[in-house]
């Protein structure tokens, strides 16, 4: 089964859809249930999928990051989940702190900004951005069709991109996580036989997209809510009908 909910009102169908969820694993299904939510949501979800219910078995609500390390472990070992965790945001950006410190002296544009903080989560933003975009970093630069101040942006990005994986080589960040997942998931027993349920986004990256994609593909029923006439409304109609 293959699923799309959308409404005018986001809380109505995040209600319908974790109500289903619900009804899901009340109704003596040994299967899991996953239902995949924006981070800033995951306690409100649970809250609202625990109402007038003390406990529910096969169920587990999970933001993208939760679900690589879930089908990791399944699929790599939890030895291997513990050596290549996902960075949350803070550490990232210090990371990214570093390599901007480490290659300051290359930058050809954002030198006067290197001693500023904040402009390295601005490049973990950036950098973020343009992998979920599947960029291609080693021709950022050679493919920039400005001459001047497009092309050295994509010179000194490049550079601090460079430096940024080979200081994070032992962790993984969002956009490594999403892009295992696309490569992965399809092969998890876990998502085969699970109820997929996905609701409280408004907007998917590249890889995102591309997650979702495999879970409509494989998972054993999949259910999304999303706002009515929304851009996520037309993927998941896209996805539904390529079933």
């Amino acid at each position: 089964m293959r699923q799309i909910i959308a409404k005018d009102n986001i809380c109505a169908v995040n209600e319908e859809i974790l109500a289903q969820a619900r009804s899901a694993a009340c109704g003596g299904t040994l299967s899991p249930v996953l239902i995949i939510v924006p981070d800033r949501f995951t306690l409100q979800a649970e809250k609202i999928l625990m109402r007038d219910t003390k406990a529910l078995l096969n169920v587990r609500v999970l933001t993208f990051s939760m679900l690589y390390n879930l089908v990791h472990e399944e699929l790599a070992g939890f030895e291997q989940v513990l050596e290549n965790r996902v960075l949350d945001k803070t550490s990232a950006v210090l990371f990214m702190w570093r390599a901007i410190q480490s290659v300051c002296g290359d930058l050809v544009y954002f030198g006067k900004s290197v001693d500023q903080y904040a402009f390295a989560e601005k490049m973990f933003n950036t950098v973020n951005q343009l992998k979920s975009c599947n960029a291609d970093f080693d021709n950022l630069e050679k493919n920039s069709k400005t001459e001047s101040v497009t092309r050295r942006k994509m010179h000194d990005i490049m550079k601090i991109q460079h430096k940024y994986a080979e200081l994070t080589k032992e962790y993984t960040d969002s956009a490594g996580a999403l892009g295992w997942l696309i490569e992965n998931a399809g092969k998890s027993k876990t998502i085969k036989q699970a109820h997929v349920f996905i609701t409280g986004f408004e907007h998917l990256s590249v890889q995102r997209a591309e997650v979702v994609r495999v879970l409509a593909r494989v998972a054993k029923t999949f259910t999304a809510g999303t706002r009515k006439d929304s851009e996520i409304e037309g993927l998941y109609n896209e996805v539904s009908f390529a079933m």
